[in-house]
């Protein structure tokens, strides 16, 4: 009896697998059939997420778009938006998904689909190696002063978190990565707001230049957002990204792009 029943449990098992399969096969087919070419929005600049160079996208969110569409057998296109600019395109179906390392949030939420996260980062401060000044401060609170310049990206987390917590501080609002970190060098800004992903790129690649430090916000995740009509959509990334992760590629590229 009891081996009729292991035997019962194992032909359900695999008849489950087949099912779930069958569904993601028919789930992707008709996802084809719907979406013939995908249209991408993303923020250049955002090494090591998404930037344009030499005529062509690289990052780890345009890779992982490739793959995406690779294995859905659909064309892409990318759009670049500034990140102020990104959920109002997406709303106006100037692309149907935003891969710009976008951090998930209760409140974006309320207007629109995420998948499940893909990268974890953090907000930090970054600055200039050469302040002193903001070099010996013991702690994060002491940046909250009024004799201090900061920067940030206009729209972003970065930016909601500078307002809520920097207040006395003198908060300048940018446009571009390139801005910003142009603010720091030449010293138009004391520090800047930025991703703890974008920041430990800068570092690494100008470890003469930057130093970066940690704030109480350690913990955030990315995902892709879409519309919420289109939760097919979202599906079918999440299942990608979890064929991608368990054939080794998102490690692979993890270490492309991260080291």
């Amino acid at each position: 009896m009891k081996l009729k029943i292991c035997f019962l449990q194992s032909v359900f098992f695999i008849l489950t697998l087949f099912d779930i399969k069958a569904y993601s096969e028919k789930q992707s087919s008709n996802l084809r059939e719907k979406v013939r070419s995908l249209k991408v929005c993303t923020t250049g600049g955002f090494v090591p997420f998404s930037s344009y160079s030499n005529g062509a996208w690289i990052g780890f969110d345009i890779e992982m778009i490739q793959e995406f569409s690779k294995i859905n057998h659909f064309k892409y296109r990318i759009y670049n938006f500034n990140i102020d600019d990104i959920f109002q395109a997406l709303k106006e179906n100037k692309c149907d998904l935003i891969a710009a390392g976008i951090t998930i949030t209760d409140e974006r939420k309320k207007d629109f689909l995420f998948s499940f996260p893909y990268y974890t980062s953090g907000i930090v401060y970054l600055y200039s190696k050469g302040n002193s000044e903001i070099d010996r401060l013991e702690k994060f609170e002491m940046l909250n002063s009024a004799k201090f310049k900061v920067g940030v990206k206009l729209g972003t987390t970065n930016d909601y978190f500078a307002v809520k917590y920097l207040g006395n501080a003198n908060i300048t609002k940018y446009t571009d990565y390139t801005e910003i970190l142009n603010a720091v060098k030449i010293g138009a800004v004391d520090y800047v707001i930025v991703d703890l992903s974008f920041a430990a790129f800068i570092e690494k690649k100008n470890p003469n230049q930057f130093l970066f430090k940690l704030t109480p916000e350690d913990h955030e995740m990315y995902g892709i957002a879409a519309r919420k009509n289109n939760k097919d959509l979202i599906n079918s990334f999440n299942l990608f990204l979890d064929k991608w992760k368990n054939s080794g590629k998102y490690e692979k590229t993890l270490k492309k792009y991260f080291n």
